[in-house]
């Protein structure tokens, strides 16, 4: 009798304990939950517990699991989604955005250089000026001058990167302490305009730019910035972000582990080392120094998921079409006396594709060109490691038939809503050509050949907000109003096939896709509650809508209340 009554007790016990344990630590309600799984599409609620998704489905199935101790979140029906991931990210870059000056969409020089004459005059004689995100071709009166800069902050070195990422725009002060000489080595298709007299302008063109990062004080600066590097995370996690691709240096991968160390990372960072123009300074000359930075920047938490790990390396083929420095196949239309020259001849590019590939590490390659494109599948054809996760970044302008090969060697075009809509008016058409431009920017192409599409933001070189390039994958338009309509409407994508773009593939892209991506029972609880419910299907009502709260392993990380 007693045997029986332990025994029943231990069953109750046993049972209450199971159902304690199974109390969610937060449940969501009421929402419009669109989850990115492609076997569960929709749904109105779900469970956390323990950092991670325990259940999804309707509101009524999911309150019932709500214990004493269980947060309720009520959304009022408003959208909520995945954690995005952006696939293209230069952190460091941008946080010199937000904490030094940004341009973006200033459409008049006087405008800049007022702002600029502004924003010295808050700092010490000496400080570095950093940001830019200026955009020459809204005025289309060539480049800005050092001279100008000169005018309006003379006791300050400046050095401005532009709207591309690919132009830097430096004072004489900058000129001086990086020593740059109008005959000064520069990279492989960097450049240092001159003048008609021969001077340096203040702009450097591609690799031109490191003669200025190399500059010991800019280094400095950035090396004792982590409060820079905290300040883009918080403003990422502002914008939904849960999880980047960055492609910043060393120095600001160490900034990441000491963060995580202090368990003040709220951002999961893989992260792809920019490669040196040499074979011989590239880390993939090394076989045990690529071993040791994966095994040193590998870090995985038991309450928060997987946090930073170094998985790819990057190549940079050619530049931007802004600049005539992006290679094609054919002359530029507005200048037939240029073709964009790459950065690689094609054998180079081959040899160190295939030397990565074969360490295991994936490749992504800069190619925004059609020719670029072409020498980056070439590359990725003669590597054949098929199996690894290889992609070309940008991928703005290509030739019949390249969709096709990237189906066929199972490589991703990674590429940025924006940079599409940024050009629709503006250089797109003299640079290229109406017959060109309608292989430009082909979202929709990729997505009905069976490629794998990712969506990013490269930020610093376009908005961070991930909604913002969300709009202009789903709507096609020029931010600026410079043209009327969809650019090309065949080429716009669903905001379902978009949002998976920017969560669930670049997730699959990290080797994390069974762990994060989508709002799924098993995976790391990151996810973002939109501050107004989307339509079916989604409107214009996109381009008002913001983030309310975004929730990193189940820890909210932003409230905009």
């Amino acid at each position: 009798m007693f045997k029986k009554f332990f025994s029943a007790l231990s069953l109750t016990s046993i049972l209450l304990t199971a159902q304690l344990t199974a109390n969610p630590d937060v449940i969501v309600i009421n929402a419009d939950v669109r989850t990115s799984d492609k076997s569960n599409g929709r749904a109105s609620a779900f469970a956390v517990k323990d950092s991670k998704f325990i259940a999804v489905g309707n509101t009524e199935t999911i309150l019932s699991m709500a214990g004493d101790s269980t947060k309720i979140i009520d959304a009022n029906g408003n959208t909520v989604v995945p954690g995005f991931i952006d696939s293209h990210t230069h952190l460091s870059s941008g946080a010199k955005i937000v904490t030094g000056i940004n341009l973006s969409e200033i459409r008049e020089k006087a405008v800049w250089l007022e702002m600029i004459k502004e924003r010295v005059k808050t700092m010490q004689p000496g400080e570095w000026l950093l940001g830019g995100r200026w955009d020459y071709t809204f005025e289309n009166k060539g480049y800005p001058t050092r001279w100008e800069l000169d005018a309006v902050a003379p006791n300050n070195p400046v050095a401005l990167s532009d709207i591309d990422g690919h132009s830097m725009w430096v004072n004489t002060m900058a000129i001086e302490l990086s020593a740059i000489e109008a005959d000064s080595e520069v990279p492989m298709g960097g450049q240092i305009v001159l003048n008609e007299e021969g001077v340096p302008t203040g702009i450097l063109l591609e690799g031109a730019m490191e003669l200025v990062w190399q500059n010991e004080s800019y280094v400095r600066d950035s090396d004792l910035a982590r409060n820079e590097v905290e300040q883009v995370i918080d403003y990422a996690t502002s914008l939904g972000i849960t999880s980047v691709h960055d492609m910043s240096s060393r120095i600001e991968l160490n900034k990441y582990k000491e963060l995580a160390a202090d368990q003040k990372l709220n951002l999961r960072i893989f992260w792809g080392e920019h490669s040196k123009f040499s074979q011989e300074d590239d880390s993939t000359n090394q076989n045990n120094l690529i071993y040791q930075l994966i095994d040193q920047y590998k870090v995985h938490d038991d309450e928060f998921g997987p946090m930073i790990e170094y998985g790819f390396i990057k190549y940079v083929i050619d530049g931007v079409l802004s600049t005539h420095t992006a290679a094609l196949v054919d002359p530029y239309t507005d200048r037939p006396d240029v073709i964009g020259e790459p950065f690689y001849i094609q054998n180079e590019l081959n040899f160190l594709v295939k030397r990565a590939n074969s360490l295991g590490m994936p490749v992504a390659i800069h190619a925004i060109g059609d020719r670029g494109v072409q020498m980056a599948l070439n590359a990725f054809e003669f590597s054949d490691h098929l199996n690894l996760a290889n992609r070309v970044e940008h991928v703005e302008v290509i030739q019949p038939g390249t969709v096709e090969r990237f189906r066929e060697l199972n490589v991703t075009a990674s590429m940025q809503p924006n940079h599409g809509t940024g050009v629709i008016g503006k250089y797109i058409t003299p640079r290229i050509g109406s017959e060109r431009e309608k292989f430009a920017y082909v979202w929709n192409d990729f997505l009905k050949g069976g490629v794998r599409l990712a969506l990013s933001s490269d930020f610093a070189t376009s908005p961070f907000s991930p909604l913002v390039q969300l709009f202009d994958a789903v709507f096609r338009e020029s931010p600026s109003g410079l043209y009327d309509g969809a650019w090309y409407p065949e080429q716009r994508i669903s905001f379902d096939e978009a949002l998976y773009a920017y969560t669930q593939i670049g997730a699959d892209l990290s080797g994390w896709g069974e762990e994060i991506g989508s709002i799924t029972k098993g995976k790391w609880a990151d996810f973002v509650i939109l501050d107004q419910r989307l339509n079916d299907p989604v409107g214009r009502e996109l381009k008002d809508t913001l983030v309310s709260s975004t929730f990193f392993a189940g820890k909210e990380v932003y409230s905009k209340n």
